[in-house]
């Protein structure tokens, strides 16, 4: 791919006016970008893979919490997640403890676990400032309202979203339309 094919805007960010671009697909490309630079700095000076210090930042902030929380907290596979606490486990990060009288266990940091989540705080903080540098404060305290307004929006249309489809039954529907003339 050429520079030009690369640097060209998508269609979605060079619709008129303004109001009317398509903010989904922006908003993903600059989380994939943070993510893009956080995730090598996680694994260089924490050890953890962009999926463990994920789950390290879930847990580390709301110790205890079932694997069932963090499934809700993170939007990741349980099976994943298992995998994921399980070789945390192993490292001495987090340790499974059986709940009282209840089937399942909690999952919390060990202390080797807290100094690695206490880290990962300061990288999170140094990473925000340099992501943030140049803005001011204004700008941040709107775009925080506007973050805040599209996450409540987003909220309310996942909310009202009917039951999602079974793969089978996503995949009939789309042979479907494929064969239905336009």
């Amino acid at each position: 791919m050429t520079d030009a094919v690369i640097k060209r805007k998508p269609w979605f960010e060079r619709v008129d006016p303004p109001h009317r671009r398509i903010y989904g697909p922006r908003l993903f490309r600059l989380l994939s970008t943070i993510r893009r630079f956080t995730a090598p700095q996680a694994r260089r000076i924490l050890g953890l893979s962009d999926f463990e210090w994920r789950v390290m930042s879930q847990v580390g902030d709301r110790a205890p919490m079932s694997l069932n929380e963090l499934a809700a907290a993170s939007s990741h596979d349980k099976g994943q997640l298992s995998r994921g606490v399980k070789r945390l486990v192993e490292a001495g990060l987090l340790v499974r403890e059986s709940r009282r009288g209840e089937r399942g266990v909690f999952i919390s940091p060990t202390a080797a676990g807290r100094k690695v989540f206490d880290d990962l705080v300061g990288l999170a903080f140094r990473q925000n400032d340099a992501l943030i540098d140049g803005i001011t404060a204004d700008e941040l305290e709107t775009f925080s309202r506007v973050i805040e307004k599209i996450q409540a929006n987003a909220s309310a249309l996942l909310e009202a979203e009917p039951a999602p489809e079974s793969e089978e039954e996503a995949l009939a529907l789309t042979r479907k339309r494929a064969r239905a003339p336009v």
